[in-house]
């Protein structure tokens, strides 16, 4: 069982609880927060998990009593009671619908604690919103991972990898000359994952499709 006064005895990561905890209480109470952050150490026990991750989760939890505002406060509060190690690399399946939100959240959950501007944030929010959502659309389901650049420069690398079957025309879809019969043809031009995001290295030809 998780010590809410200190570290835990094993487990992810070696935050400090009570620490965790004087945050949690400021947004939900001290009840409920003793309620997510024991939830939260309880479904990652057992498993190799990071720092980052169990913030997400306790951010996750703040969020079924608080509105968005609020929710980002606190994961900037937790991620500052933690250390700025904490911001590492956050890997979401996407295997349905609501899991476009939870990776849009997710990136912007990580900008929030780099101090990146609202305009970037609300960009990398689009781009993954984007890519999860063609994952689920087009290529039942797949795997994004969102990371801070190395050597402390402020820039995020997304990467979304999948089992689908491919684009046969990827340059005619790049060119942004082609419009799907769904769509309004900004899957992958205009406001797209590729053209928002600063370098985009698509490899979407073969099946089994990797987007960075």
């Amino acid at each position: 069982m998780t010590d809410l006064r200190g570290k835990p005895p094993g487990g992810s990561g070696g935050l400090d609880d009570a620490a965790l905890l004087s945050v949690l209480a400021r947004y939900v109470g001290t009840a409920r927060g003793q309620g997510i952050l024991l939830r939260a150490r309880t479904e990652l026990r057992g498993r190799p998990a990071t720092d980052s991750q169990l913030i997400t989760r306790l951010v996750e939890g703040v969020r079924s009593f608080v509105g968005e505002v609020e929710s980002r406060k606190a994961f900037a509060e937790l991620t500052r009671a933690a250390s700025p190690k904490t911001v590492e690399a956050i890997e979401i399946d996407v295997k349905i619908e609501a899991d476009i939100a939870r990776a849009r959240l997710a990136a912007r959950d990580i900008c929030m604690a780099l101090g990146t501007s609202a305009l970037i944030l609300q960009k990398l929010a689009t781009v993954v919103s984007e890519l999860a959502r063609n994952q689920v659309l087009y290529a039942g389901g797949g795997k994004l991972v969102i990371r801070p650049c190395p050597s402390g420069r402020r820039c995020m690398h997304v990467v979304g990898s999948d089992k689908g079957g491919g684009i046969k025309n990827l340059p005619e879809i790049m060119s942004g000359k082609y419009k799907s019969r769904s769509g309004l043809g900004l899957g992958s031009s205009g406001p797209s994952a590729c053209r928002t995001s600063s370098r985009s290295r698509p490899d979407l030809r073969a099946p089994g499709s990797r987007s960075r």
